[in-house]
């Protein structure tokens, strides 16, 4: 049976992502901006997975590992990349992108247009992927970087395919990439369609002979199956292909060309649906060794790491930067300047504090993951945050935790914030606070700006 829990106020909402973490997709529990704070709205994962491995219903999160196709659409539409691709992961992704290459153009083609194609593609023409929502913008931009003239993608028919959601990632994915791209300068074109080009047929092959195969392949409903491997550890490094196909699901079949697994601390769930109600979870805080919890799954006992999140010394949970950002903007940096003045994606935001409403509590800064907005307390008494746009992901958890409401998130950003690695200082006056009659008012306060979310030690 699938359990399902409240997304908004769950206290077990990090362990139910850390089921889905397999061979395929690390989870990075830490990194996640609704395990972070559950006061944050995002949850793009649920709204762009492919399977209904992750899914959101009347506020429901619904988390079934056995459903995960390891297609990695949700770690391309997590801001803060919590979730992981290891199937392949981007540098394996990218090397095959590299090495199929033919008169200036890449194509990608996902696993059941591979299938749809057979004999008649030149299978070293393609880079292979799931599902074509697996491709994100800092591959795409790395490619235009190394001179690549046109990328397509190619995709299944997917209005016949259980992973049509992977289209819309797709195509989403592309237009932030034209618009980056036509923002530096470079003509790189990029398509997203369900017509195999010529350079990947085999000799002979005709464009109608593709399509013909294709409408054959399409005539039924398709969909990838489930991974085979999310109880496995371990598997050997991928080696020429290493995406999971569907022909390796079946039942007692070896998983194939798996990427090795996650570090020694971790174990990988059995692929059963995630159980958070029961009372073994409840007591799951019981620390079963080093960095180690032991969770409740569906009947099984498992030991995963606890990446509990220790408070810095400036008051803030920990910042990762994910390495896709920092590969994107490098990758921008080789191909020029930029030669528009403002950029609007889903990849930055720039945050606009009202020092009308602002109580200077920065929880802003406490909780971004990415360090975007940074403390400062200088020895004059001054302070407040900074803020850095070329280090935003816009997963929005600034907007969310302000108690006041003071924070807008600006969609168009200037390039120039993004080339130069712009900061932006806010000055704040500290909120006084009256402990008159009540030694816990400073508790209190929080408890009522953050839904109850604080607690003694």
């Amino acid at each position: 049976m699938v359990e399902t829990i409240d997304a908004a106020a769950h206290a077990h909402v990090g362990a139910a992502f850390t089921a889905v973490e397999s061979a395929a997709i690390r989870v990075h529990r830490e990194r996640c901006a609704k395990v972070r704070n559950r006061n944050v709205d995002c949850l793009k994962c649920a709204a762009a997975c492919t399977s209904g491995c992750i899914s959101l219903e009347e506020g429901e999160l619904s988390i079934d590992a056995s459903k995960c196709v390891g297609c990695g659409t949700c770690a391309t539409v997590c801001p803060t990349c919590a979730l992981e691709s290891l199937n392949p992961t981007d540098a394996q992704l990218k090397a095959a992108c590299a090495a199929a290459v033919r008169d200036g153009e890449v194509v990608i083609a996902c696993s059941q247009m591979e299938e749809a194609l057979g004999n008649l593609a030149i299978s070293e023409s393609m880079a292979p992927v799931v599902c074509a929502g697996r491709v994100d913008e800092s591959l795409l931009a790395g490619l235009a970087a190394e001179g690549v003239q046109r990328v397509t993608v190619l995709c299944g028919m997917c209005d016949r395919c259980a992973q049509r959601h992977g289209r819309n990632t797709a195509e989403l994915v592309a237009a932030t990439a034209r618009t980056l791209l036509d923002a530096w300068g470079s003509s790189m074109d990029i398509v997203v369609t369900d017509e195999a080009p010529e350079g990947v047929l085999a000799d002979g092959v005709s464009a109608e002979a593709a399509r013909a195969a294709c409408d054959v392949y399409f005539a039924e409903e398709r969909a990838c199956e489930p991974l085979p491997c999310h109880a496995e550890r371990n598997a050997p490094e991928a080696s020429a292909s290493p995406v999971c196909h569907p022909e390796h699901s079946a039942a007692g079949a070896e998983p194939k060309d798996l990427p090795e697994a996650a570090e020694d601390t971790a174990a990988y769930a059995p692929a059963v649906p995630a159980s958070l109600s029961s009372p073994e979870a409840e007591a799951a805080d019981s620390t079963a060794g080093p960095g180690m919890r032991f969770y409740w799954n569906s009947g099984h006992t498992r030991k995963v790491a606890a990446h509990s999140m220790h408070v810095m010394k400036d008051g803030t949970l920990p910042h990762f930067l994910p390495d896709r950002r920092e590969r994107l903007l490098d990758a921008l940096a080789r191909i020029g300047e930029p030669t528009e003045g403002k950029l609007e994606s889903r990849l930055w935001g720039a945050v606009v504090i009202d020092g009308t409403k602002c109580v200077s509590c920065r929880m802003c800064a406490t909780f971004c993951p990415t360090g975007a907005i940074a403390k400062f307390d200088e020895a004059d008494g001054a302070m407040g945050v900074t803020h850095a746009p070329a280090d935003c992901v816009k997963c929005g958890s600034c907007q969310d935790v302000c108690p006041a409401d003071a924070i807008t998130l600006l969609d168009a950003v200037p390039t120039t914030w993004l080339s130069d690695g712009s900061h932006h200082r806010y000055a704040m006056t500290p909120r006084p606070v009256s402990l008159v009659d009540n030694p816990h008012q400073i508790l209190d306060t929080f408890r009522l700006d953050f839904n109850g979310d604080i607690f003694e030690r």
